[in-house]
């Protein structure tokens, strides 16, 4: 199998964990406003707040591969960039496990107790672990030798076609969570509990759902330039305009994420200067996975 086709392969597994991804922590979001939240305990607050945080993470591991496709490769694919999407995926799926694990254990809480709560939770991590993890090793076992010492395919230019296809699957890889966390953001408007709080936290939500909204027009952006402008034909120029489109969009993404992720802290943890801490924490690592750390190995293949 060629290489692009295994790059092209992995950023669909990734687009699989991005949309749940997204959704769920769209849900957590939600989940903040809702009535019954008041009326959990301080323990079940903070475990919506670790399993928010954990949310943040995974998106960042997940988009991390494919920034790295657009910063440092250039659309070209390379066995280095399909080790190292590889490996942030693998990651995520075990921040995804814990924070699915933290959610079980908020809405299990008033229903079954604390200690019924937190066996539902531990479950959940054990499954997810023997599925996501222990499946893939144990099969790993079943490979003959001969296909385990199968070398990896080379790098190699990358068709043209093939790199425009690939920047607009990494646009679709972000694109569909990106309108699922709008529909949350609009939903939460609708609540009671939205529009008793101050009017400087509501201006801060509004704030991010047109970060967000912003962040999804640009991503829509390169497939309507490919149908107006180049009528759908394969131009160099195109994967140059759109890779810019879909790099920049993540800009207005990471300050709508941290804003509403502040607003979400806020509530859960009664406390606007930890909830500050943990927007400007979430920040630093979106924008150091998805900005800081292609533009540094950039900087050092080039040197």
């Amino acid at each position: 199998m060629k290489l692009e086709k295994l790059v092209h392969t992995a950023l669909d597994e990734v687009r699989m964990q991005m949309l749940g991804a997204q959704v769920l922590f769209g849900f957590q979001f939600n989940g903040v406003f809702q009535e019954r939240f008041e009326q959990l305990p301080a323990r079940g607050k903070e475990a919506a707040f670790v399993g928010l945080s954990l949310m943040v993470a995974t998106l960042g591991l997940l988009i991390a591969g494919p920034c790295q496709h657009r910063i440092v490769e250039r659309g070209n694919a390379s066995l280095r960039l399909f080790k190292v999407a590889g490996r942030f995926a693998e990651v995520a799926l075990a921040t995804l496990i814990l924070a699915l694990a933290c959610d079980i254990y908020v809405v299990g809480l008033p229903y079954f107790g604390d200690g019924d709560a937190i066996g539902f939770a531990a479950i959940a991590v054990v499954v997810g672990l023997a599925l996501w993890y222990g499946a893939g090793l144990l099969l790993r076992q079943t490979v003959p030798e001969q296909e385990q010492q199968e070398p990896m395919p080379t790098n190699s230019d990358t068709a043209l076609h093939e790199k425009i296809d690939q920047m607009l699957t990494e646009a679709r890889v972000i694109l569909p969570g990106a309108q699922a966390l709008l529909g949350f953001q609009l939903a939460v408007t609708m609540t009671r509990s939205f529009a008793e709080l101050p009017s400087t936290d509501r201006l801060v939500h509004f704030g991010s759902l047109s970060l967000i909204a912003l962040a999804i027009l640009m991503l829509i952006t390169p497939a309507t330039i490919h149908r107006l402008t180049f009528r759908g034909k394969d131009v160099p120029r195109f994967h140059t305009i759109g890779s810019a489109f879909v790099t920049a969009a993540l800009l207005p993404l990471i300050l709508g994420i941290a804003t509403d992720f502040y607003l979400a802290s806020a509530k859960m943890l009664e406390d606007r200067q930890i909830a500050a801490a943990a927007a400007g924490a979430a920040v630093l690592l979106l924008a150091s996975f998805w900005y800081g750390l292609p533009l540094l190995v950039r900087k050092r293949r080039r040197a």
